[in-house]
């Protein structure tokens, strides 16, 4: 099991404490605020005062009831009511029972009963109890003293209403115990509820907060393993550039940072190795140029001094002059061949219009004799069956460069492109009569702003191409694939580039053939641009600079 690095325990703890911290606030002020509003609503004082409200109300409606029984007992009191009920004196107790309910706004209804409980009499006020909005009290009253007497039922109505907000206020009053007996255990569900959050957010928390930091530790731990190969000396290590944060700026400026410093050990190693390549080339040229004379007169001395008449022996020496002096000349051409490439000039920088430049070579193409590699002798009409086309670009593509010295890094990189075409038609060295207008390849010449701020100039051709396993060898010195070539063109292209401070790569066309890439670096005026915005970046940043 992997054990979490300290900067992943520390991200995750701040993260840990950045969740927790205001959910604990949360829980202290949801505390205060609910035994605040406890205190408030709910004070002894005031369930008394409700218990009392409705305790009066409860004895008003009581009292109401006492009235009505009182009402009714008034009512049964009356003597003439009582005398007509004992004799049982229909027409009396009607006439009474007439002079009696208009006293009582209350009541309803009045019926006199006889011992058999058979009704005597009756009144009303003319309309049954309204029950949606009455309430209706039977009171029942004996009308004598006798063991079996008549009876009075009087029916009173008090309004609903009031019972009903009795009743709406004693549950009201319940309710408002009920919750104030209960409150204790509403705290506590409350804290309990809180806690089961806080639980959940502590684990929820560490699972996210130890993800998060792992994808920001892994991917530091990942730049760190890579600077510690760099600082092994390993300059191949690429780090992946995932995310759109922060680190990966980082990942991806360390990648340019990583590849420039190999390019930049790339082109000193190379211009080492050139270097040692021009010293032995200049040391050969002189150990092989120093005896060609001395062989070669010998030889003519003796095929001049033979003054003899065997025509066989005269053959051979025919033959051995002619041999020696093509050998000779072939020795000659390759030491004239490694004294240009020994002294090859380093270049003179400076600031030009790319476009410019790249016109100036289409209008010079016609002069390649002139222009290409000491040595390198063109014909000038291994062009005149090919086309040429140059896309030159909008912008001026400003770059710092040596005009002269790239211009036949470019003539020679069409030569070849053309010469490839012909032989793949032809065969090498093979120049056969073509008819005025015929065409049998193409190669094309352009130039783009790189990503970076340089620029690439690209020759495309639909010839043969360069196989992928000699890709990376055709740029070293006396490496060909030509039966008459010495393998020193390309080096020298590559070596003119690495001093301007590029690169120079082989590819697959999208013509089917080869393409070559000339790379350049930016111009000093957008160096110096890029080192003041970077500088200041690092300023702002706080890092302390020595121009600062």
């Amino acid at each position: 099991m992997r054990i979490p690095g300290k900067t992943e325990r520390r991200l995750a703890l701040a993260i840990l404490v950045s969740a927790i911290l205001p959910l604990l606030m949360a829980m202290l002020l949801a505390n205060s605020l609910f035994k605040q509003a406890v205190a408030i609503w709910f004070k002894p004082e005031w369930g008394q005062q409700l218990d009392r409200g409705v305790d009066i109300y409860k004895d008003y409606v009581k009292a109401i009831r006492d009235d009505m029984k009182h009402q009714a007992a008034a009512i049964a009191a009356d003597e003439v009511l009582r005398e007509a009920a004992t004799h049982r004196n229909t027409e009396l107790i009607e006439a009474q029972l007439d002079a009696l309910f208009p006293r009582f706004p209350s009541l309803v209804s009045l019926q006199v009963l006889d011992p058999d409980h058979k009704l005597l009499a009756t009144r009303d006020r003319g309309r049954p109890v309204d029950d949606t909005a009455e309430l209706s009290l039977k009171v029942p009253k004996p009308l004598s003293n006798d063991p079996a007497p008549p009876s009075l039922e009087a029916v009173f109505v008090i309004d609903r209403h009031r019972i009903d907000e009795l009743a709406q206020a004693g549950e009201v009053v319940a309710s408002y115990h009920q919750v104030e007996a209960s409150r204790g255990e509403y705290y506590a569900g409350y804290l309990k509820a809180f806690a089961a959050l806080l639980g959940i957010t502590f684990l929820v928390t560490i699972l996210l907060g130890t993800l998060l930091a792992r994808g920001v530790t892994l991917r530091i731990n990942r730049l760190a393993a890579a600077i510690n190969l760099v600082a092994q000396g390993d300059l191949s290590v690429r780090v992946p550039v995932t995310g759109s944060d922060e680190l990966t700026d980082l990942a991806r400026t360390f990648n340019r940072m990583i590849t420039e410093m190999g390019q930049s050990r790339a082109r000193i190693e190379f211009l080492q190795r050139m270097g040692a390549w021009q010293e032995m080339a200049q040391r050969l040229a002189h150990e092989i140029k120093n005896p060609l004379t001395p062989i070669q007169l010998a030889v003519q001395e003796c095929h001049r001094k033979y003054a003899g008449d065997d025509a066989r022996f005269r053959a051979l020496l025919n033959t051995t002059l002619e041999i020696v002096e093509e050998e000779v000349g072939t020795l000659r051409r390759l030491v004239g061949d490694f004294s240009n490439f020994a002294r090859l000039p380093n270049v003179d920088l400076k600031e030009s219009s790319l476009r410019e430049f790249l016109r100036e070579c289409s209008e010079q193409l016609t002069h390649l004799e002139e222009t290409s590699f000491p040595g390198e002798g063109v014909d000038v009409e291994l062009t005149a069956n090919v086309d040429i086309s140059w896309d030159l670009p909008q912008e001026p593509l400003v770059a710092a460069i040596d005009r002269q010295m790239l211009r036949r890094v470019v003539v020679n990189l069409v030569r070849n492109a053309v010469q490839a075409i012909r032989d793949a038609h032809y065969g090498p060295g093979d120049k056969p009569q073509v008819p005025e207008g015929t065409n049998i390849g193409h190669v094309h010449v352009s130039a783009i702003r790189g990503e970076n701020g340089g620029v690439s100039i690209m020759i495309d051709d639909d010839g043969p191409g360069v196989p992928e396993a000699s890709r990376t060898r055709v740029f070293d010195p006396y490496f060909t694939t030509k039966a008459d070539g010495t393998g020193l063109g390309l080096a020298i292209c590559k070596k003119v580039v690495v001093e301007h401070g590029g690169a120079i790569d082989v590819a697959e066309s999208h013509l089917g053939g080869a393409r070559f890439i000339v790379h350049l670096p930016p111009s000093a005026q957008q160096m110096t641009e890029r080192a003041r915005t970077a500088r200041d970046l690092a300023i702002s940043q706080g890092v302390s600079t020595a121009s600062r």
